[in-house]
């Protein structure tokens, strides 16, 4: 950070750099706010980095349609809620697809109906009647199986109960190929249009002072520095109320962290490239789900706080997924063994209601009539509506404050630059040079993609190293020291040795 950019007064800071910050910076500029984007850690290092990898159509949004429609048709609130929810899904996975298809897959989901998960053909075709009015275009490709069909699928092979299926119906979801990638060409996008995007620094003090936001920050060296801006946009995620304490000490808790554990193992090959959208026996979604020739399975959803040690899986979760999958298909008769490796990600969940584990609302909270002026926070933000919580947060913002520049177009291309699917010296120096990565994990895991090859970049971390030294200044001691935070840092959050 310059020290014009530390004496100019911003239009907005945007307070979090995972996906929900990302795309709310994107916006904010290409509306003519003069904005500064600040992240403790390297962008899309949190939340953001953990999700299920899926730009869901919104099924999940219809669960309660899976014991009684009239139930659910006679809770209209809850009913109308759930509408919204897979509209905007729906319309974020149109609008993704289209702009953006180098950084999706197509991926067919098959969905069994059993006596379990409750669900009819007749329901099945009731919440995809819903879905497909909200598709803008997009098709679902569903199908639907009969009993006799169904029990002839591959995919269904093993599976419990199978003399006993109702029928299975199949459809297409889209898998983000690279999430991280998808933050990191957001804020690349902003950069070109003014965006001031400071990774590896934390938010520490807020001051409301002269009209304006004074903020303190601690960099990564330990310096401290102070922005001012005119309006707040905290989009910290799980931490939001970490952050908005340090504005006022007494209010609302507006997050409730939900962790949300997976496995992945590799399948007999009947699975490969499909994926499975069912319920546990407790009726919490469960999704079996293609990586490459892989397959993640889960999740397994626990409260947590967006503590360090809540970013990974333990041996509870892993062991309680396992029995799902078991359950499911009880023929594979999968042991601890076969489990390669696993993630947890902690998913901010606007606190309403009674739950434990949060609502699904997403919304964004104005707190100007609270006393904090200007000051607006997002919660429930999802990967697959990142940009209409963008541009959501940017209306609120608009309500208090107009913006200092001339509006310009938003850009959502993907940005020209090396191939980063491929590992390459001119990859690494770009990732390093261009998009502000200053660690191996930054680099193999948030900018290239080999950091989610089957071995998680443990093969390629020496000769990253390597590249990277000259232009990070680490001497020999500093590259080797990096390779080992590298691998122990892929022991704890992946489990993967």
């Amino acid at each position: 950070m310059s020290q014009s950019e530390l004496e100019t007064v911003h239009d907005v800071a945007v307070i979090g750099g995972g996906i929900i910050g990302a795309s709310a910076a994107q916006h904010l500029v290409a509306a003519g706010y003069k904005t500064i984007l600040l992240e403790r850690g390297d962008f899309s290092s949190g939340t953001s980095s953990r999700t299920s990898r899926l730009q869901h159509c919104g099924l999940s949004y219809f669960s309660a349609a899976s014991g009684s429609i009239t139930a659910f048709l006679f809770h209209p609130l809850f009913a109308l809620k759930s509408l919204e929810l897979a509209r905007r899904a729906m319309r974020g996975r149109a609008e993704f697809v289209r702009s953006c298809p180098e950084r999706v897959e197509k991926v067919t989901f098959f969905v069994p109906l059993t006596a379990s998960n409750a669900i009819s053909i007749s329901k099945a075709r009731i919440a995809f009647a819903m879905l497909s009015a909200c598709a803008d275009g997009l098709p679902l490709d569903l199908k639907v199986y009969s009993p006799a069909e169904a029990r002839q699928l591959p995919a269904f092979s093993g599976i419990a109960d199978h003399d006993q299926l109702r029928g299975a119906i199949s459809f297409t979801e889209y898998q983000y190929k690279w999430p991280e990638r998808i933050i990191i060409e957001a804020i690349v996008k902003a950069r070109a249009q003014g965006l001031t995007a400071c990774n590896y620094t934390e938010v520490i003090a807020l001051e409301r002072k002269g009209g304006l936001w004074r903020i303190e920050a601690r960099r990564r060296d330990g310096s401290l520095v102070t922005i001012t801006a005119r309006a707040i946009a905290n989009t910290a995620g799980v931490w939001v109320d970490e952050i908005t304490r340090l504005a006022r000490r007494n209010g609302p808790v507006l997050n409730k962290g939900a962790k949300g554990a997976n496995i992945v193992l590799k399948l007999p090959d009947q699975f490969r490239g499909i994926g499975f959208d069912t319920v546990t026996r407790s009726g919490m979604p469960f999704y079996i789900i293609p990586w490459g020739g892989l397959h993640y399975v889960g999740p397994w959803d626990s409260p947590a706080e967006g503590r360090r040690e809540d970013f990974r899986a333990s041996e509870d979760d892993i062991g309680a997924i396992m029995g799902e999958l078991n359950a499911l298909f009880p023929d594979l008769n999968l042991g601890r063994d076969d489990v390669l490796y696993s993630w947890a990600g902690v998913r901010p969940r606007t606190a309403f209601g009674t739950s434990a584990l949060g609502s699904l609302d997403v919304m964004e909270h104005d707190l100007h009539a609270q006393g904090l002026p200007n000051f607006v926070v997002f919660t429930g933000g999802l990967f697959m509506t990142h940009r209409d919580a963008g541009r959501r947060i940017t209306r609120a913002i608009g309500k208090h404050l107009a913006p200092s520049g001339a509006a310009r177009a938003i850009d959502y291309t993907v940005p020209a630059m090396p191939d980063c699917t491929v590992f390459s010296p001119a990859a690494v120096r770009w990732a390093v040079e261009q998009e502000q990565a200053i660690s191996l994990a930054g680099i193999l895991r948030r900018r290239l993609m080999m950091g989610w090859n089957p071995d998680l970049g443990l093969d390629l971390a020496e000769e990253t190293a390597r590249i990277a030294a000259p232009l990070l200044g680490w001497d020999d001691a500093a590259r080797q020291e990096q390779v080992d935070h590298f691998r122990q840092s892929t022991h704890f959050f992946y489990g993967k040795a």
